[in-house]
């Protein structure tokens, strides 16, 4: 099946995991659905439609009250899945490794005010931690998926700021997608509509590097 991104979802005869050609580039990626006991379909599903209904701001408060009512962690972890996802799919399309794209993230947008060099510190602060969350669920690094658990919780009362700093990110990161006429809307919705969760632990990565097809 080819998308409006003018990807093909191509079978692998595995059936959590589904790979992803860009006939654009030539290059494709394979992606393995995660565990239903990790992050299932659904929720994936909804967390997407609820990231881009958060960065519309005729449903911004809507959104933004869903995400209040949800787990701060279950939410950080899925939105870093979904900026992993986003960075494979880019590096299918421009060469260049998902790894730096995710470490070159970055917002200078209007929601960025800053006053002070505090002010500049906190903010910077929470962008790393939003690097190293889609970092971990790009590489599944147990040392990267622990120290990101610590950043959702260290202090305590980070979670709420910190959802609301990992979307103005993945808003910022969606329109740089559409630059190089890439659409992240509907990428995780598609990876669930082509591929099933296994009933048994996942046996490999989500994520692995662009080649060639």
């Amino acid at each position: 099946m080819i998308t409006r991104n003018s990807h093909r979802w191509v079978p692998t005869g595995e059936a959590d995991m589904v790979e992803l050609r860009d006939p654009v580039s030539g290059r494709a990626v394979q992606i393995v659905r995660p565990a239903s006991d990790e992050l299932p379909g659904e929720l994936l599903v909804e967390t997407e439609e609820l990231v881009f209904r958060w960065a519309n701001l005729a449903t911004q408060a809507d959104a933004e009250a869903e995400f209040d009512a949800r787990d701060a962690t279950t939410v950080l972890r899925t939105l870093s899945w979904l900026g992993a996802l986003w960075a494979v799919v880019c590096e299918t399309r421009l060469g260049k490794s998902a790894d730096c794209i995710i470490r070159d993230l970055d917002y200078r947008g209007g929601w960025r005010q800053i006053r002070s060099a505090d002010e500049a510190r906190l903010w910077d602060g929470l962008t790393q931690r939003v690097r190293l969350g889609a970092l971990a669920a790009l590489t599944e690094d147990p040392r990267a998926v622990e120290a990101y658990h610590s950043a959702c919780t260290d202090p305590p009362d980070v979670g709420p700021v910190l959802v609301q700093h990992t979307l103005i990110h993945l808003d910022a990161f969606s329109q740089d997608m559409q630059r190089h006429e890439l659409h992240a809307q509907g990428l995780a919705a598609a990876l669930v509509a082509h591929t099933d969760p296994l009933p048994a632990p996942r046996r490999r990565l989500c994520f692995r590097p662009a080649h060639p097809y």
